[in-house]
């Protein structure tokens, strides 16, 4: 008998139908506008309200745009972009990717400043950002739009012209004049004190800031390098223009570069290349003209010191560029910077050498020899104790002769240096300003057309040739005269430590390079070079 069969029914799902729409989904383009009024006219003319509803219907009734927002600054002048918040948060939501196009009604609502306007569009064309202007019928991502761009360009260099031209015109009339002014919210030693008749800033000295920049240049005269003077500061906690603390190298260097310190000051120290240059660069002269305004304000630092400091970063710059190995201006030790190899002319390193019986000694040997061999310098390390013994047996023998020895320096750079160099110098001093005051006046006679460009070419360059010549003269008396300084500078010291009983018992270093100016070493003798022009040879004294 067949099995039984047995049904099986199934009842299948049911299939949802979907209708598939092929359109093309077109991607809507974030457009946003800017609407600015900043005169009562323009408000009856145009209001900023009837503004907002034009873009924001014009927008709207556009299928393929998507509203993003009106940015408006009503009542504000477009000069510049800071005094504009709308239109900066425009552009920062720009920078956001929240805006694929600007609409505005004309290039002077977008911007009044042509360079202002040149920079922005420039920078929303290279995110893609198109801004239309309405009444130019001009969009910056066209054609038309670089063409726009080549007239803001133009425009904006001219704008930019006649602004720098005026600015330089202003600065100009104030350096002629002999105006200074000093940023006394950075510069140690002076605060403002009103103002003068005239209506020119007065300066008046901050004793205790000014005692601070005393203290640097002393320090540096006497030895110390910049580091040192630094470590000096902060451990007496002296305070820096912004009370702090911290000082840094620029700081203290600046300080004892800056000219106004001397009641003196170079206006016009830097310029611009051209009129759309951001950066400044340091002016020789020939690129636009300087000018040097004496006793403007008072001085805090002598003229004398001044240029000792001068002349001693020139020293130590000339010991940097002639030493082998360590470069490094140093003045660790007593001894670093002032000895010098006798045999090839290298400064000498100091460093410590183990003994027979195994005892380190301090020694000092040439650099040059340390690093090449003595295939370039056959010399010798001599002991720091033996030279100490041999500096002070020197010191010695010039303090018991110190009577003869004093008169005949002083009467020497009284006689020799001080009247003649001082009269000179003095004389080109004044050849200067009247070549000066002849160049100003050419300058004149040129803007009121008075003399043809050929003549004026001429004479200024006869006139700067006269004017070099001047400088170079000027500053070989200045150096003569510094050099003066530091002799009597030299003296006043050195009887003072007479008188005080240290001049042979110096072991930090100050007092030594304070009175010395290097120290020749030789294989069995040293020459002591003093910086008042006296020199002295000692046999080694062990």
């Amino acid at each position: 008998m067949a099995p039984a069969l047995r049904r099986v029914v199934r009842t299948m799902p049911q299939i949802a139908v979907v209708q598939i729409d092929d359109t093309p989904q077109v991607k809507k383009t974030k457009v946003a506008a800017y609407a600015r009024v900043s005169t009562e006219k323009e408000e009856q003319e145009d209001s900023f309200e009837r503004q907002v509803e034009h873009y924001t219907h014009l927008i709207e009734s556009n299928p393929e745009w998507t509203m993003v927002e009106v940015y408006k600054d009503p009542g504000i002048t477009g000069t510049k972009a800071e005094k504009r918040p709308d239109f900066l948060r425009m552009i920062d939501d720009c920078r956001a990717g929240k805006i694929d196009k600007i609409l505005v009604k004309s290039v002077s609502r977008f911007a009044r400043n042509t360079v202002d306007a040149l920079n922005y569009i420039r920078e929303l064309r290279d995110m893609n950002i198109s801004v239309q202007f309405e009444s130019e019928n001009i969009d910056t991502l066209t054609p038309g739009g670089e063409v726009l761009l080549t007239i803001l360009a133009a425009m904006a260099e001219q704008e930019s012209r006649t602004m720098s031209n005026n600015i330089k015109w202003a600065y100009q009339k104030k350096f002629e004049k002999g105006e200074v002014t000093i940023n006394t919210g950075l510069m140690l030693g002076y605060t403002k004190n009103g103002k003068d008749e005239d209506g020119r800033a007065v300066y008046a000295i901050v004793e205790e800031e000014a005692e601070i920049i005393r203290r640097i240049y002393r320090e540096y005269l006497n030895g110390s390098t910049v580091t040192q003077i630094i470590h000096g500061l902060e451990e007496d906690g002296v305070k820096t223009k912004r009370g702090t603390e911290k000082w840094y190298h620029t700081a203290v260097t600046s300080i004892l570069t800056n000219e106004k310190y001397t009641g003196n000051a170079y206006l016009g120290k830097t310029y611009k290349p051209d009129v759309l240059s951001k950066k400044r660069y340091r002016n020789d002269g020939e690129k636009a003209p300087m000018y040097y305004a004496e006793n403007s304000h008072p001085a805090i630092v002598t003229m004398e010191m001044f240029n000792m400091v001068k002349l001693e970063m020139e020293r130590r710059k000339t010991e940097k560029e002639k030493a082998v190995g360590n470069t490094r201006y140093t003045s660790k030790y007593p001894f670093s910077g002032i000895l010098i190899c006798g045999t090839c002319g290298s400064r000498l390193r100091r460093h410590v050498r183990k003994t027979g019986s195994g005892k380190l000694v301090p020694s000092w040997g040439c650099s040059n020899r340390i690093l090449n061999g003595r295939e370039v310098c056959d010399s010798y390390h001599v002991n720091e104790d033996v030279l100490y013994a041999t500096y002070h047996a020197a010191v010695q023998a010039m303090v018991e002769d110190t009577g003869s020895i004093l008169s005949t320096l002083e009467s020497a750079t009284e006689k020799e240096l001080q009247p003649s160099n001082k009269a000179a110098l003095d004389e080109v001093e004044q050849k200067i300003i009247d070549l000066q005051e002849k160049v100003l006046a050419l300058h004149r006679q040129k803007r009121a057309q008075a003399v043809n460009d050929a003549y004026y070419n001429a004479q200024v360059n006869d006139y700067s040739q006269q004017l070099a010549a001047l400088e170079d003269r000027q500053q070989a008396l200045q150096t003569a005269d510094a050099r003066y300084a530091t002799v009597r500078m030299w003296l006043a010291d050195f009887q003072q430590h007479l008188q005080e009983g240290d001049a042979t018992d110096d072991r930090d270093g100050k007092m030594m390079k304070s009175l010395v100016e290097s120290i020749i070493i030789w294989p069995d003798r040293m020459e002591i070079h003093f910086k008042c022009g006296v020199n002295i040879e000692q046999k080694y004294v062990k």
